[in-house]
């Protein structure tokens, strides 16, 4: 009997074995897939990072334009800078842009609300750089957000209409849309309920010179049509803006449409009188602007219309009466004739200087309006209607300190002839045509006027040579007068989906 027990056992025990070796060499279970999964919370195109609670949507786009009569900057147009020139090798009859864009925002509950970070990221490029030139990247978005605070690279809180929704030609409009470019900020927004909201924020400064007209090198130099470049704050230029704004604004958002008041408080403090420390320096001066923007949805018109506007007044801070058209200077050279007008937060002299400001700073004020409508034909066919007008004005002490200093009896400019002030406006109109919901091809048509400083049929000058236009002489001058001029934009342009 034991040897039987002894034998039953031995075989069990192989069975066991043999049916453990069995089993090892079967594979092994995989774990179950990851799949990306759908985020709904924050609308179409989110999905869950895998691994995480982190909601992300990836987008960006592709577009392709061309601009007649862009100038020599295709976002500027023909009245900015070496542009106004009008010569084939100053500027270009025609203009390409291919420009490419990633965007992506990321979403995540926390204790404190809704954590957002979003990147903006991509490269532009024109034809009015050689085919071999590497194109320009660039990143103009990236901030976070969360309990109601703004750090980052985002859009100015001092903000309201936008030019690039309704125009392909914004970069040639006044206004304070920082659209594309972005603006550095850090604000805090409280949500009051019922779509009413207030927003604080401190922001990179929106400079524009305050011009010391001590030297024929930093004054407005008429006979250039330039001003140092556009970054004569005597010591305080366009590399060295260290200064921050204060931005605040009150906002409503209802089915109705929009409206805003918002306001900015502004450094227009200059540097030194003759750039040196030794010289001493004019005393600290404060601008501001205020706005006001208005927008009204006409679904009873057709589905998807709305009409918005905004109005701006500064002074000392010009630079929110334009933000992508608002440089040093605009000119225009048609023929034998002249246009031209100077931005700046301000002027000054020293108090020794003959006719000049007594040593204080004489801010410059202005005020701009931007507004649109936009209506749907179709579902699928759109055309806007927009205008704009800016206008810039010096007190009667700061126009006899630059008529004194820029540039002498032999060019005209003293005296009655001699009047800083300008304006400009423009108008046009775009159409567009949605092929699909992700694509569309449109056409945008923009005429352009400048008021020209210092305009007068008797008013000439003698201008130096600017470029490739020559200069003028006494027996052969250039006319000071107001000048006009049109652009068009045709374009396509691919979202990425989502």
């Amino acid at each position: 009997m034991k040897m039987v027990k002894s034998a039953l056992l031995v075989s069990a025990a192989s069975l066991v074995a043999v049916a453990g070796a069995q089993a090892a060499d079967l594979p092994v279970k995989a774990k179950p897939v990851e799949y990306v999964k759908v985020c709904s919370l924050y609308g179409a195109g989110f999905y869950y990072i895998p691994g995480t609670d982190i909601c992300m949507k990836v987008g960006g786009y592709i577009r392709w334009q061309e601009t007649a009569n862009p100038g020599n900057n295709v976002s500027g147009g023909p009245f900015n800078g070496t542009g106004g020139r009008q010569t084939r090798l100053d500027s270009q009859d025609f203009a390409q842009r291919t420009r490419a864009v990633a965007t992506f925002d990321t979403r995540q509950q926390t204790a404190y609300g809704t954590l957002r970070t979003y990147l903006l990221m991509g490269y532009s490029q024109d034809s009015t750089a050689a085919p071999s030139t590497a194109p320009a990247v660039y990143m103009t978005r990236g901030f976070v957000q969360i309990a109601g605070f703004t750090f980052g690279k985002a859009t100015s809180f001092f903000d309201f209409t936008s030019t690039a929704a309704v125009a392909y030609n914004a970069g040639m409009l006044y206004n304070s849309d920082t659209g594309d470019a972005g603006q550095m900020v850090a604000g805090y927004t409280a949500q009051f309920g019922n779509g009413i909201s207030a927003t604080i924020a401190a922001e990179q400064t929106r400079r524009r010179p305050t011009v010391n007209l001590n030297t024929s090198a930093s004054s407005f130099n008429i006979t250039t049509l330039t001003n140092n470049a556009g970054n004569d704050l005597s010591g305080l230029g366009a590399t060295n803006i260290g200064q921050q704004d204060i931005v605040g604004n009150l906002r409503i958002d209802q089915a109705w449409g929009s409206a805003q008041v918002s306001a900015a408080l502004h450094d227009a403090s200059a540097g030194y009188f003759t750039g040196s420390e030794v010289s001493g320096h004019p005393s600290d001066k404060w601008g501001w602007a205020v706005s006001g923007g208005l927008r009204l949805n006409f679904p009873m018109i057709g589905p998807g219309d709305y009409f918005q506007i905004q109005g701006i007044y500064s002074e000392g801070a010009n630079g929110y009466l334009a933000q992508t058209n608002g440089g040093n200077t605009v000119n225009f050279w048609s023929g034998s004739s002249v246009g031209y007008g100077f931005w700046s937060d301000g002027v000054y002299t020293s108090a020794a200087t003959a006719g000049g400001t007594g040593g204080s700073i004489q801010l410059t004020t202005g005020w701009s309006m931007f507004g649109s409508y936009e209506h749907f034909w179709t579902p699928n066919l759109r055309t806007s209607v927009y205008g704009t007008y800016v206008e810039q004005s010096y007190n009667s002490v700061a126009t006899t300190a630059i008529c004194t200093t820029q540039g002498g009896t032999a060019s005209g400019f003293q005296g009655a002839t001699c009047n800083p002030n300008w304006s400009s406006w423009a108008i046009g109109s775009r159409s567009q045509w949605n092929v699909t919901k992700d694509l569309y091809v449109g056409l945008d048509v923009i005429y352009l006027k400048l008021n020209s400083a210092s305009s007068n049929a008797t008013n000439t000058g003698v201008f130096a040579a600017s470029g490739a236009k020559p200069a003028s002489t006494a027996a052969q001058p250039y006319t000071v007068a107001d000048q006009d001029t049109w652009a068009a934009t045709w374009r396509i342009h691919r979202d990425i989906v989502p």
